[in-house]
């Protein structure tokens, strides 16, 4: 267990808190169950079919199988978690910093019957409570991001992990440039939208991966498949700041969701910068 982990926790739970409508409107958290972006091919039609497709391609690169134990580091409202137990009949425990999202995720399993297979925890995945040697896979979509340090994630996923574990991460990781820029103000402004506060390139993370004793790193570019997804918060952008200014000057909208709205208009900008990039990254933990 890490001692003094480094994450912004209540900073964190207050977006997740006061930002979840936006998500209920754009992402149909309440019939999706995910937060995160989805992945499509050409033979790719809904949103639904791109969530769960990007569920299926973390399983696929580290071959999650019914007889794993998987934690889900950061598991929102449960909608990995339960996609886990419902395909594959794998045990899952589900963690967060959000209380309200711990209580969507015991609703959600119980709705869709695997909570007997599932559970979930208010837990920081940078210093958790299980056991060394606990889990067949670490899973964490869009998650690992806020960690401060990458170092301190890698090396709790590691610890909990069983001898031949896997880690699987999705998540964005940011290209190279200099500091004081138009270009690293354009991504401060997104990240800061989100309650990120800190950013590693993937040659950064691949280095940590083996600063925690993790080997067999493998990395996926797979941004061209969440550019629809990036396009999707887009497009929202353009009718969703015009509700913004009116409800925020209303008092129905707060100062952190009209963050959040104008993060969908920085978040593709900055795409289109070449300043950051989507992997799927997986690893193993020695035998």
């Amino acid at each position: 267990m890490i001692s003094n982990p480094t994450i912004n926790e209540e900073e964190i739970i207050e977006y997740y808190e006061n930002c979840q409508v936006d998500y209920e409107i754009c992402w149909h958290l309440n019939i999706m169950m995910s937060m995160h972006y989805g992945y499509w091919t050409k033979h790719t039609k809904t949103l639904r079919k791109a969530l769960n497709q990007m569920n299926l391609e973390l399983v696929k690169q580290v071959d999650i199988n019914q007889n794993d134990y998987v934690l889900d580091a950061g598991c929102g409202v449960g909608g990995s978690s339960i996609y886990l137990a419902k395909n594959l009949g794998c045990t899952v425990k589900g963690i967060s910093l959000t209380p309200s999202q711990i209580d969507k995720c015991n609703i959600n399993s119980k709705k869709h019957g695997v909570d007997q297979l599932v559970s979930f925890e208010k837990q920081n995945y940078l210093s958790t409570t299980f056991d060394d040697n606990t889990f067949d896979v670490v899973w964490a979509i869009e998650s690992v991001c806020y960690a401060f340090d990458k170092l301190d994630f890698l090396k709790e996923a590691y610890r909990v992990l069983k001898p031949g574990g896997r880690l699987i991460v999705a998540d964005f990781y940011a290209e190279k440039y200099e500091a004081g820029t138009k270009n690293a103000e354009l991504m401060e402004k997104w990240t800061d939208s989100w309650a990120i506060k800190a950013y590693a390139t993937t040659d950064e993370f691949v280095d940590k991966c083996r600063q925690a004793g993790f080997e067999n790193t493998l990395v996926r570019n797979v941004t061209k498949n969440v550019l629809p997804s990036i396009k999707r918060l887009y497009y929202y952008f353009f009718p969703g700041i015009l509700v913004t200014t009116v409800s925020e000057a209303l008092g129905i909208r707060t100062a952190g969701q009209s963050k959040n709205t104008w993060s969908t208009y920085y978040q593709y900008k900055a795409y289109k910068r070449g300043l950051w990039r989507y992997n799927i990254i997986s690893s193993k933990k020695p035998n």
